[in-house]
């Protein structure tokens, strides 16, 4: 037993071949039989341990936000995975949507290893694919910052290089959309998740012509990182409320921004609406 795997309080039958092996729980709280595997060597990161520690341990990580996404992606729709880590959301909705196609796109590297991997294992290899860049609004060469496999962000346009920075290609959602689906992302409901370290508002610039087109029904979208608010909370409200979104806070660290009254009308029924305070700022 590793040291990491007796403070997660983690059983042995998970770890085999330098592999740790975590059960993914459905959205009722219950395992499922979709995992994620992962390198023994990253459970050193402070980062994932939180999120085993919320999925083996807890009701599962973000599993409110995935309940959502369940029963709001509609049949044979389309799900954009922005900051996609090692898959969870991709799997796990890839799993419960029928014929919901996914594009899984993560900047880093070693996370983009561990999550093709993961796909792989869970079958899904036919109905996830694949995108190694970050997101932004131009097109070229950007500079990933990381604090954790799940902290990666890219440095801001004025920030100088630093010494660990990794570069990377950076697209815009529309550009790599011509590029990997050339005529499929317009023909079917689209949902986006976004989660890069306060970069959302950057990757939703890069998306207006998607907005414009009518084609997205709804973004799960991070603003706030441990106790730190995003910056551009405002103005990426505003972004959704120029395209006839409404935006609702989901958690502590995760909103919702949906438009149309069929979305309204799934959120309601769930009881979400009563209980989501609408952001008005």
């Amino acid at each position: 037993m590793t040291d990491n795997s007796d403070v997660l309080r983690l059983p042995e039958r998970l770890f085999e071949s330098g592999n740790f092996y975590l059960p993914l729980k459905q959205s009722s709280g219950d395992h499922s039989a979709l995992h994620l595997q992962m390198p023994v060597a990253l459970l050193e990161d402070d980062g994932l341990k939180r999120f085993i520690f919320a999925e083996f341990h807890g009701p599962g990580f973000e599993i409110i936000e995935r309940r959502l996404l369940c029963n709001l992606l509609a049949e044979g729709g389309m799900f954009i995975d922005v900051g996609a880590h090692f898959g969870l959301y991709s799997i796990v909705l890839a799993d419960s949507v029928p014929d919901l196609q996914c594009l899984a796109i993560e900047p880093a590297v070693d996370n983009m290893r561990v999550l093709s991997e993961n796909v792989a294992a869970n079958g899904l290899s036919g109905r996830i694919t694949l995108a190694e860049c970050a997101l932004g609004d131009h097109t070229g060469i950007g500079h990933l910052r990381s604090n954790s496999s799940m902290g990666n962000h890219l440095a801001g346009h004025n920030s100088a290089p630093r010494e660990s920075d990794i570069p990377v290609q950076v697209q815009t959602l529309c550009s790599l959309l011509a590029s990997v689906l050339p005529s499929d992302y317009r023909t079917g409901p689209l949902w986006i998740k976004i989660d890069t370290e306060g970069r959302e508002a950057s990757v939703l610039r890069g998306a207006e012509e998607l907005f414009s087109a009518g084609v997205v029904e709804g973004v799960l979208w991070e603003f706030r990182v441990g106790h730190l608010v995003n910056p551009d909370t405002d103005s990426i409200v505003s972004f959704f409320r120029k395209y006839d979104f409404e935006s609702f806070s989901v958690s502590h660290s995760n909103m919702i921004s949906v438009r149309g009254r069929k979305a309204k009308k799934t959120l309601l029924e769930l009881g979400f609406l009563a209980r989501l305070e609408s952001h008005t700022s």
